[in-house]
This record gives structure tokens, sequence and C-alpha cells, in this order.
């Protein structure tokens, strides 16, 4: 029995070494993609010229990209979620959902009750 347990441990680990660089690549795509997600694209060059009334550089307001629109639609079929699973159900690393729900709690949209998010027209 402990043959067979060494080859299937032995097994296993081959296989994680072989995805390893690929989560690896996911991580590093995930992080440019959430980063061009606050990119303008109607700009024409330079993001420095104009800062906004809080205090960041030129782009589009926080909470105002597509992965914001997803969290409010989400919030609005169902009130009630932490920022870990909207960002589990939106496809995001859980950190970002912790940059975009205030955003959109800025523009009155949403609302924090006991760690919890809520549309506003829900509240």
């Amino acid at each position: 029995m402990s043959d067979f347990l060494t080859e299937k441990r032995d097994e296993i680990q081959a296989r994680l070494d072989e995805l390893a660089p690929l989560i690896a690549e996911h991580d590093r795509l995930q992080r440019a993609l959430d980063a061009l997600d606050g990119v303008d694209n109607s700009s024409s060059g330079s993001r420095s010229a104009d800062k906004g009334s809080s205090g960041r550089g030129a782009g589009r307001p926080r909470g105002s990209g597509e992965r914001s629109r997803q969290a409010l639609a989400l919030l609005r079929k169902e009130p009630g979620l932490g920022a870990a699973e909207v960002a589990r159900r939106i496809g995001v690393h859980p950190n970002y959902a912790y940059r975009i729900l205030p955003g959109l709690e800025e523009q009155g949209l949403v609302e924090k009750r006991d760690r919890v998010w809520y549309p506003k027209d829900a509240a």
C-alpha cells in the first residue's frame, strides 16, 4: 500500500510542478488585466495632466468600468454579498473587489453594512 501512495504522491507532485509556470502566468495576466481595467481608452497620450478631486491621476473615475458594472448587477440580483464573494462571482481577485466597491459607494450606487454590500435601491 505504501508503494501505491508513494507513486500517487510522486504523480501529483510532478503534475503540480508542470502547472506552476501556468499558475504564475495566470497571476501575471490577471494583474495586467486588472491594471488595464483602470486605463482610460479615450485618452491620446499623457495621463499626468488632470487630477480629479480624489487626488488620483487622469483616467476614468474609480468604479466606472466593466467590472464595476458587473459587481453592481450582481449586487442588484443578490444583495448582501461580501467583497470576496463579489470578486469570486465576477471572476476577479478579491483585492480588486475591495477597490471597485468603494468607488460604487462614492457614486451612491451601493452601501456597506456589517461587512456586506447592498445596492442603494435595495437598502
